[in-house]
């Protein structure tokens, strides 16, 4: 553990060093975008709530923060905080938070660092099933039809849970359908968990799977993960606890890198494309981004003929906390 506190501290000084250098400058909006590491305490009401800060930054020459709900796993935006803010280690924040559901959730994807494929959580332990979209860069359009469909099959009064993992360069290429999937989260028809899934996404046909996606020699992994949480945050997109690597491919130097920066990497154990069978439990994996019709369209006979449930598809966040709980701090502030 020593070693591993050892590790992240040195990535964490590296990335506030060049963060405000490389990637805000790009930003009208924020600036000084950077890991930060506290324990945020507010009491109302009697009840005394804590909050793990994970990133400082200025929007509009405000300070403002990021934070994680560690039992409900929420994320938020943190502004004119009336607590008390106290700065820490990502390590000591962990270890005094032990008994909440972010840092069990936590430790468990530290120990699936070393496989290069796949590794992260790739499975719930619920009786229903997690569906998440990738982004990943593409010049064709969003699948609006396979989207919509899919919503059609949601009999129920509420909204149809998916993660979105997001890349940078599909959301500055997408503008429009990126506007149109916000306002089906803002409609009701989504209840979407925005995931991070790197800022250019790189993918070569021409190199071996060792040096492609995040694997390339000259990576940045810090801008990969920054950069990107500045363009979610730039199109009043909230980023939540989720990483999730382009191709799913890691190794453990990455992968550690990337947690050291609080995020808990998110694999999948079905893959549709692939010929992955989802099973109950499963993180579902398919690509609306025009690129992979033969997951989309494998979702929608599973859904259509009663293999997957429609009702049995949950949210994330609230597999793991089981229960119905959000971070209801500040929710007025949430949209910058």
């Amino acid at each position: 553990m020593k070693q591993w506190k050892y590790k992240h501290s040195i990535y964490l000084m590296v990335a506030m060093i060049i963060l405000p250098v490389t990637i805000a400058q790009s930003y009208p909006k924020i600036t000084t975008y950077m890991p930060y590491y506290a324990l945020y305490t507010e009491t109302q009401q009697n009840k005394t709530t804590r909050y793990i800060i994970i990133r400082k930054f200025k929007y509009n020459s405000t300070q403002v923060h990021l934070y994680i709900h560690p039992d409900t796993l929420q994320t938020g935006i943190l502004k004119n905080p009336k607590g008390t803010i106290q700065q820490n280690s990502l390590h000591n924040i962990i270890q005094q938070l032990a008994h909440t559901q972010y840092a069990k959730l936590y430790q468990k994807a530290l120990r699936k660092s070393k496989r290069m494929f796949n590794a992260g959580i790739t499975h719930v332990y619920t009786n229903g099933m997690i569906v998440s979209f990738d982004l990943c860069p593409s010049k064709r359009p969003v699948d609006s039809n396979f989207i919509e469909k899919l919503i059609a099959l949601n009999k129920t009064s509420t909204s149809l849970p998916v993660i979105i993992c997001i890349s940078g360069k599909w959301m500055l290429t997408h503008p429009e359908d990126l506007q149109w999937l916000q306002s089906l989260d803002s409609n009701g028809k989504l209840d979407i968990t925005w995931a991070n899934h790197s800022y250019t996404h790189f993918y070569s046909r021409k190199l071996p799977v060792r040096k492609n996606f995040m694997l390339k020699e000259d990576t940045n992994v810090a801008r990969e993960v920054f950069q990107n949480e500045i363009c979610m945050l730039e199109h009043d997109i909230i980023p939540s606890v989720f990483f999730r690597f382009p191709g799913l491919i890691s190794n453990q130097k990455i992968y550690e890198k990337v947690m050291g920066y609080g995020l808990i990497p998110l694999g999948a154990d079905a893959w549709l494309a692939k010929g992955k069978k989802p099973v109950a439990g499963s993180i579902i994996l398919v690509h609306p981004n025009g690129n992979e019709k033969k997951g989309t369209s494998l979702l929608l006979q599973l859904a259509s003929c009663g293999a997957i449930n429609i009702t049995n598809i949950v949210s994330l966040t609230k597999a793991y906390t089981n229960n119905q709980q959000t971070a209801l701090i500040h929710k007025k502030q949430v949209k910058l």
